[in-house]
This record gives C-alpha cells, structure tokens and sequence, in this order.
C-alpha cells in the first residue's frame, strides 16, 4: 500500500508544471487529470473535484495549495474591486443559515448565505455533494455583482471522481485512493 502512495504521489506531482500554463499557476485545467488526481487525493471521500472549466476574461488564479484534507486557491477578477474569491475544497462544510441555489453537480446541493447586499455584495456560494464541499468566499461591488457571480459559476466545474479514477487508471495506471 505504501508503495502505491509513493508511485502515485512521483506519478501524479512530476506533470504539475508541464500541465499548467506559466501565467496560469492555480486550479488546473478540467482536462489536467494529474493535478486533479493531486486534489482527488486531498478530498478522498468527494465524489466529484473542483476544476477550472473556462476562465473568463479578465480572471485569474493564484495561491493553490492542496493539503491533506483541503484545496484552496483564490480567484482574481480585474473587474472585481476588492479581495479575491477564496475557494475552499474539503470533506464538509456548514450550510445552515443558507438557501437552495441551482444545483451544479448531479446528485449535489447548491447554497448561497449572504453576509450583506449593500454596500457590497458579500458571502458564501456552497456546493455541497457526497463526500465533499466546495465553498466559495466573494465580496463584490454592487452593479457588477451579477455578472461576476455568473462568471465565478462557469469558471469554476466538476469532475466525477469516478470518472477520473477510470482515465487515471486507463492513462497512467494509477489507482486513485478512495
């Protein structure tokens, strides 16, 4: 068993460079099945993984660090005036004192609890699923605020861990830890 983390943990961090772009050093790629398998491995028990689906103009990522038991990484608009969104993928998380939202995973929940409307708008976009949760910390202006929430959702998408399991295993011939 040792021996598999140890393969999977040379196998999956030797690409992390290769798989991302230079200007992009963040949340990988849907596509980027080694540095998804890196984040699928700090969540084991999440039945899907956050990845970067399409990057609107104007965003960017930085501050990825995957740990054991969590990802974070944060997301900068240029058209954002004030903090970056904080995304956070873990095992669990509160969603008391949120309400439905779309859903945005098969078989998972949506919330959203906000901490104010005005001046700014601020809180917590939660997606919650089997084995896992992704929470998102946004605070901003007023007016802009639709359009970037909208374009934090189509940034932000999902990979089925069963999915990715499958093309680690037929890719590299990982066995991805559950």
């Amino acid at each position: 068993m040792r021996a598999i983390r140890l393969l999977l943990a040379v196998v999956l961090a030797t690409p992390l460079a290769a798989c991302a772009p230079a200007d992009s050093p963040g949340l990988p790629r849907c596509t980027a099945i080694e540095r998804l398998g890196l984040i699928a491995q700090a969540v084991p028990s999440a039945s899907y993984v956050p990845c970067l689906a399409q990057l609107p103009a104007g965003w960017s990522t930085e501050a990825f660090d995957v740990r054991r038991a969590a990802m974070t990484v944060k997301l900068v608009s240029d058209r954002a005036q004030g903090p970056a969104v904080s995304l956070r993928f873990s095992r669990s998380c509160r969603t008391a004192g949120a309400a439905p939202f779309p859903a945005r995973t098969l078989g998972g929940r949506t919330y959203l609890r906000l901490r104010t409307l005005r001046p700014r708008f601020a809180g917590t976009l939660i997606d919650a699923f089997p084995g896992g949760c992704v929470q998102y910390r946004f605070d901003f202006v007023r007016g802009q605020h639709i359009a970037l929430m909208a374009q934090l959702q189509s940034a932000v998408g999902f990979r089925s861990r069963v999915q990715l399991r499958q093309e680690l295993r037929h890719r590299l011939g990982v066995e991805l830890r559950s």
